[in-house]
């Protein structure tokens, strides 16, 4: 059975709740959004292959990037990536492994968002 919005908030809620640093805590909740379907580019199969996800994190303004959280692909390993918030050549590619993660708090100490919090000063806890 396909995973659900509800289920996708729940992980992330899951990571959040253990999350000890304020900080990084108000980062995160600034770009979480409500958890929204979108295909993703699988550039490693069949030509025009997709996988459907969901896109948990909108850092679009600042950076053109999304956290998204996808169970194929390079899930279930690492289900959380970080891709291109607008589609390139009308496509929006998963990108390259190095991208991908194991947990939502890996994808965003990554991304834009987390690295401009490290920027400011030491955080424990992210």
């Amino acid at each position: 059975m396909p995973i659900s919005s509800a289920d996708v908030a729940v992980l992330i809620n899951r990571e959040l709740s253990v999350l000890a640093d304020d900080q990084a805590k108000q980062a995160v909740l600034r770009g979480l959004i409500d958890p929204r379907p979108v295909a993703l580019d699988w550039e490693y199969g069949n030509p025009g292959q997709q996988f459907e996800g969901w896109v948990v994190f909108d850092h679009e303004a600042e950076s053109d990037t999304f956290i998204v959280y996808c169970e194929h692909g390079f899930g279930p390993a690492s289900p959380w990536g970080l891709v291109f918030a607008i589609a390139h050549q009308g496509r929006r590619s998963m990108g390259m492994d190095s991208g991908w993660f194991r947990s939502f708090m890996d994808a965003f100490r990554d991304s834009h968002a987390g690295a401009s919090l490290a920027r400011s000063g030491p955080s424990e806890g992210l």
